[in-house]
């Protein structure tokens, strides 16, 4: 069987070589940028995603031997990866229209979100005028305006995080965040998605099983789905797991789809008694079928809820080793704010510390190291190396976040460094939503045409979490061993987050209780 499956590989490799060689062998130019290097024949660079070390530090660390720009063979498949700014302005944002298509596995675009041509969500669209009609859409309910319509929301579920926390420390000495943060994430979108019928209770068992299938989703970029789509030939004889993605599909459906139902019952009934949330904004403009309704938002809290969820897990954990940090962020709470009152989002301008730790969580741990897959539309030359159409691009944040020259001392994390960037934007009192790579320090939101459509609303809802937080706990680790911050739960996963830990939870002053209130 192996030496069956050997030779249809090899021959597979094969006649890809061929074609290319017919269809390129002509063009002066270089085809692909350099080669990483430990490239073997048939497999290329296959065999390092098997190593006990993250692919974005493999990829990062042959940055350093062949340059910021290079191609991975993998099977039958090439990767672009780009491993610095300068990399990613000439091509993502500056070449926008070539590079912002996709490329993505299969199983993901058809099995688990119905693929495209039936309404699959428009995030795994290829670019295009269907894909800018959506997404033009999801921007109008996404922008910042809409944002502070939404703002009692936050209000509310953050109340509730601080409330859920204070209960469960009240009867452990240490807990773990993490369902209380999945809580508040989760709920915020939610509501903000489809207004008060989700006020899911803190521990209820459907909720914490949608964030898992968000996690189930995800692991359809893992390694052996990859090797699929590196190896075609394996799809024929390793187990399919089609019906294992289409359970996904359908507990997907069954929830989201389950509350799309209660809310157009609901909106048909009244439709003037509704409040204002995003379901509401689509159902009245008429453009999209159920189907894609529910798959906006699939993606819409998904993603959503689990990078914001993985970010304020990363700060408190962070900040548990640093307690200097965490101080000097609770000072400038009380000087600038005050304690009788929470942190509004009107007061994140007189709170630039607190913005510049989430700044560099995001640095630190991005929680998509290397962003969504992008790829070209069409063939483009690029410093004398021709790049084909179809070529999957990788945008590897792990690498320009540890860039020692954008970054001094990039390993150490060092909120202050972004504080000149923070004063220079409360001069221009806004923060804008662009295709460029200038507007925040670092990329942890992507840019280009597919810079993260939903910016506005996880900023938000990181700063209101992180300041609600910090004005009223403060967090010590559980013994004098630091909390592992360099081990992520998954180290195959697109998502980072990190291994659980335990924290105590001590509040900061004795009125703290008083803001507990839903």
């Amino acid at each position: 069987m192996i030496t069956i499956i050997l030779t249809i590989t090899t021959l597979s490799i094969t006649i890809y070589y061929a074609k290319n060689y017919i269809r390129y062998g002509s063009v002066k130019n270089q085809l692909y940028p350099p080669f990483a290097p430990q490239r073997i024949p048939l497999f290329g660079h296959t065999l390092h995603f098997i190593k006990p070390i993250s692919v974005q530090e493999v990829f990062r660390l042959w940055s350093l031997q062949v340059g910021s720009v290079f191609t991975v063979q993998l099977g039958s498949k090439y990767w672009v990866v780009l491993n610095s700014v300068q990399a990613v302005k000439d091509l993502i944002v500056e070449r926008s229209t070539i590079y912002s298509s996709r490329d993505l596995p299969s199983t993901l675009v058809d099995d688990i979100m119905a693929g495209v041509n039936k309404g699959g969500a428009f995030a795994f669209y290829p670019y295009g005028p269907e894909w800018r009609h959506l997404r033009r859409i999801a921007h109008g309910g996404l922008v910042k305006r809409k944002i502070n319509d939404y703002q009692s929301i936050f209000n509310e579920r953050r109340t509730a995080l601080l409330s859920n926390i204070w209960r469960n420390s009240q009867q452990n000495n240490c807990i773990f965040l993490t369902n209380f943060i999945e809580h508040y994430t989760m709920t915020s979108i939610l509501t903000i998605a489809f207004g008060n019928i989700c006020n899911f209770e803190a521990g209820d068992t459907r909720l914490h099983e949608a964030f898992a299938l968000t996690e189930r989703a995800a692991a359809s970029f893992g390694t052996r789905e990859q090797l699929t789509e590196f190896f075609p030939i394996l799809k024929y004889v390793l187990p399919s797991r089609k019906s294992e993605y289409k359970d996904v599909r359908k507990k997907m459906n069954g929830f989201y789809g389950g509350l799309l139902d209660e809310f157009k019952a609901k909106w048909e009934n009244d439709q003037h008694a509704t409040e204002e949330c995003f379901i509401k904004d689509i159902l009245s403009g008429g453009e999209l079928t159920d189907l894609q309704m529910m798959n906006f938002i699939t993606v819409f809290v998904g993603a959503g809820s689990e990078t914001t969820a993985s970010t304020l897990e990363w700060m408190i954990a962070l900040l548990g080793n640093d307690p200097d940090i965490q101080d000097k962020v609770y000072k400038e709470i009380e000087e600038n704010v005050g304690l009788d009152r929470l942190p509004e989002a009107n007061d994140e301008r007189y709170l630039p510390y607190l913005q510049c730790v989430i700044h560099e969580t995001l640095r630190f741990r991005s929680p998509a190291p290397m962003a969504v897959p992008h790829a070209t539309s069409e063939n483009d030359i690029y410093k004398n190396w021709l790049i084909p159409a179809n070529t999957t691009i990788i945008i590897n944040l792990h690498a320009i976040h540890k860039d020692p020259i954008r970054y001094p001392k990039p390993d150490l994390f060092y909120p202050d460094r972004h504080m000149d960037y923070v004063q220079r934007q409360l001069h221009q009192q806004t923060q804008r939503f662009s295709q460029t790579i200038e507007d925040r320090p670092h990329l942890a939101f992507s840019t280009g045409r597919r810079v993260c459509v939903g910016i506005h609303l996880a900023e938000r809802s990181i700063f209101m979490a992180a300041s609600a937080l910090l004005a009223c706990f403060r967090f010590e680790r559980e013994s004098m061993d630091l909390i592992d911050i360099d081990t992520p739960k998954d180290i195959r996963s697109p998502t980072l987050s990190p291994s659980p830990y335990k924290i105590k939870v001590i509040p900061r002053h004795d009125h703290v209780d008083s803001f507990l209130t839903v």
